[in-house]
C-alpha cells in the first residue's frame, strides 16, 4: 500500500547512489533544467501517447478480496492437533507407517512410530501414496500398494510393488483468527475492517498502475519507430559501466574469489557473458533516462523543492535510510530524476487509455 520506487536492473541498482552528473552546488532548479536538456537531447520522440499496449484493469471479485484477507490471516494462524475426523485432500496428517516388498520390511520405508508429518495432494510421496490415505479416519489402520517409479532413487526398489501400512495419528488444522475490526486494529495500520479493505482495493489498483507504466515505457523504449536515439553520452555510460564491475569485483573480493569466479558461482554464467549484461542494463537505463527527460522537456514536466523532499521521504522510507545516509549514496541529480520520472510516468497512464486484456487474451 506504499508507493513504490521505480526498480533498476540487478547490477545498476549496486551502483545507482554514484551520479553521473554531481549537481553539487546548482540549486535544484538549475540540476533539474540542465539534465532534462542534457538527456533530451540525445533522441527524437515521435509518439509517447495513445500507443496500442495490453492493459492490466484488475476486477476485485469477492474471489479476489477474499485471498487478499486469506493471505493476511495466514500469518497469523494457529496449528490445531485434532484426533478425530476423515482425511481430506489439503490436510496435513501425522502418519506412521510400514513398507514391506513380498512381505518384507526394507530399509528406509518406516517411520519407527516416530510419526511423519505429510501434506495430502503435496506430491511429496511417491505417486499414489498420497491418494490412497485420502478419507481414511484418524486413528484408522490399514495396507495403500503402491508402484515405486521406474526412475526412483533407490534402483533396488525402482519399478517394484510395495504395501505400506498406514496408521493417521492425527489431522494438523490451521485455524485462522476472526477477521474483525479488533483483529485488523491490532495487527494492521488500520483501525476497522472497511479501512483495510479499502486499502486493500488501493493496493490493487497501484500494482495494476505500476504494470500498465512498466508497459508503456517499454512500448517506447522497445520501439525504433516511437524513439529514436541519436547517440549515447559514452563517457557517463562507460563510466557506469566500471563502477558496476567495481561494484561486483568488491563483493566477490568480501568472499576470498576474483570476478570470474564470483560470477560463475553466483549467477551460473562466465565473465564474458556478465560483463555483456551489465553493458546492456547500463545501456538500457540510459536510453530510459533519455526518454524519460525527453518527455519531460516536450510535455514541460518539472518538479518543486517539496516535491523533490517528499519523494526523499519516500525513499528514506523504503530504503531505511536517514536523510544524511540517502543523501551520501544518492546524489541530488538522482533524487530529482527519480521525482520527474514519477510524474513523467504518472502523465503516461493519463495519456494511455490502452486495451484492457479479456479472460481469453488472458488465457492466451
Amino acid at each position: 500500500m506504499k508507493k513504490n520506487l521505480k526498480k533498476f536492473s540487478l547490477v545498476v541498482a549496486m551502483v545507482m547512489g554514484c551520479s553521473l552528473l554531481s549537481g553539487c552546488g546548482n540549486s535544484a532548479k538549475k540540476t533539474q533544467e540542465k539534465m532534462v536538456d542534457k538527456y533530451a537531447s540525445y533522441c527524437e520522440l515521435t509518439q509517447y501517447t495513445n500507443l496500442d499496449y495490453t492493459k492490466v484493469e484488475t476486477e476485485i471479485t469477492d474471489e479476489v478480496m477474499d485471498a487478499e484477507i486469506n493471505y493476511l490471516l495466514s500469518n497469523f494462524a494457529t496449528v490445531e492437533t485434532v484426533t478425530t475426523g476423515t482425511t481430506k485432500n489439503g490436510d496435513t496428517v501425522n502418519i506412521d507407517f510400514t513398507g514391506t516388498v513380498d512381505g518384507v520390511a526394507f530399509d528406509g520405508g518406516s517411520t519407527d512410530g516416530q510419526g511423519y508429518d505429510l501434506t495430502l495432494g503435496s506430491g511429496y510421496m511417491i505417486p499414489g501414496f498420497e491418494e490412497q490415505i485420502v478419507g481414511h479416519d484418524v486413528g484408522e489402520t490399514f495396507d495403500i500398494e503402491v508402484t515405486f517409479p521406474e526412475d526412483y532413487g533407490n534402483t533396488e526398489l525402482a519399478g517394484v510393488d510395495a504395501v505400506f501400512e498406514i496408521t493417521i495419528n492425527n489431522i494438523q488444522v490451521t485455524v485462522l483468527p476472526a477477521y474483525d475490526d479488533a483483529f485488523v486494529a491490532a495487527n494492521t495500520d488500520y483501525a476497522t475492517v472497511a479501512e483495510l479493505e479499502e486499502a486493500i482495493v488501493q493496493s490493487i489498483k497501484d500494482s495494476d498502475d505500476s504494470t500498465n507504466k512498466t508497459a508503456i515505457i517499454e512500448t517506447i523504449l522497445n520501439s525504433n519507430t516511437y524513439v529514436v536515439i541519436n547517440e549515447y553520452p559514452e563517457k557517463e555510460l562507460q563510466e557506469l559501466i566500471d563502477k558496476s564491475v567495481e561494484s561486483v569485483t568488491a563483493e566477490a573480493a568480501t568472499y576470498g574469489m576474483d570476478f570470474a569466479t564470483y560470477v560463475s558461482a553466483r549467477y551460473g554464467t562466465s565473465e564474458e557473458n556478465f560483463k555483456a549484461y551489465i553493458s546492456q542494463v547500463a545501456e538500457d537505463f540510459i536510453r530510459e533516462k533519455i526518454v524519460i527527460c525527453a518527455i519531460a522537456k516536450a510535455e514541460n514536466i518539472t518538479v518543486t523543492e517539496d516535491e523533490i523532499k517528499d519523494y526523499k521521504k519516500i525513499m528514506m522510507e523504503q530504503l531505511g535510510y536517514t536523510e544524511d545516509q540517502l543523501e551520501e549514496e544518492y546524489s541530488e541529480e538522482d533524487i530529482i530524476f527519480y521525482t520527474i520520472s514519477d510524474k513523467v510516468y504518472e502523465f503516461l497512464l493519463e495519456n494511455n487509455p490502452g486495451t484492457v486484456a479479456t479472460s481469453t487474451d488472458a488465457a492466451e
